[in-house]
């Protein structure tokens, strides 16, 4: 003993914190939850994070079912009021989630807002001030299948859309290097094998795209995206031809 005394004795204080965790879990889960749920519905809708929003719901739905069954044997009358509350709360918002990640999903421009409005009957655009709140005061969550059905056809769209942005910006990068042949004066080719690797990445996407369902608001860009993948492919085959 260094300094003369008896060792502390900690051995319950893994015990007693293991006490303690159904009441760290219920108060933060509860703070957390109202704090969200205020943001949710209140923030600007452009800022709202709905697969954040599902993620946490799901952990605060799991957590409190899990705090309820630990007191529900204890005396704890006010503790398990607020519990059940709190679930109640979590419960009643649950349906709401899919409608949230519907109408965020990356992509939705002004034209799925405007087959959302054609569809349901009334006009439903996000305006300055717009907030996830506005869209439960519309009802929307009487609509919920048509704007699920809108957000999964604009996230694929989406997905079309920056594949196509990726494709053209990685040929942005891509040159060929002249090599003097001989003493002609002349130049030859080279560094194909990169470009014709991607080239034919490029032509097998491109292509898939064009059987896509959801291809209609860039079919004429793919068409001709396609076009000039097939004209390089055929000049390059036409180069290393000739240099053969």
């Amino acid at each position: 003993m260094l300094t003369g005394q008896d060792p502390t004795d900690y051995s319950k204080i893994t015990e007693e914190a293991k006490k303690f965790q159904p009441f760290f879990n219920l108060w933060t889960t509860l703070d957390n939850w109202k704090t969200s749920h205020k943001s949710w519905l209140h923030d600007p809708f452009e800022e709202l994070d709905a697969a954040k929003l599902e993620e946490t719901v799901d952990a605060a739905n799991k957590t409190m079912a899990q705090v309820i069954r630990f007191f529900r044997d204890k005396e704890m009358p006010g503790i398990m009021k607020i519990a059940d509350q709190t679930k109640q709360d979590i419960d009643e918002f649950k349906p709401f989630v899919p409608l949230a990640l519907a109408l965020r999903t990356e992509g939705m421009k002004e034209r799925h807002w405007q087959v959302i409005s054609d569809k349901v009957g009334f006009e439903v655009k996000p305006f300055e001030g717009f907030t996830f709140n506005n869209c439960i005061e519309m009802d929307l969550l009487k609509h919920v299948e048509i704007c699920c059905d809108i957000g999964e056809k604009a996230g694929k769209e989406f997905n079309i859309e920056t594949s196509m942005f990726k494709m053209k910006k990685d040929w942005e990068g891509v040159d060929f290097k002249l090599k003097p042949f001989k003493n002609t004066g002349t130049y030859s080719v080279a560094g194909f094998d990169d470009a014709m690797a991607m080239l034919d990445e490029h032509i097998v996407l491109t292509q898939t795209m064009q059987f896509s369902p959801f291809k209609k608001p860039f079919e004429a860009e793919i068409e001709e995206w396609n076009a000039s993948l097939l004209r390089v492919s055929e000049c390059i085959d036409e180069w290393i031809k000739c240099q053969g």
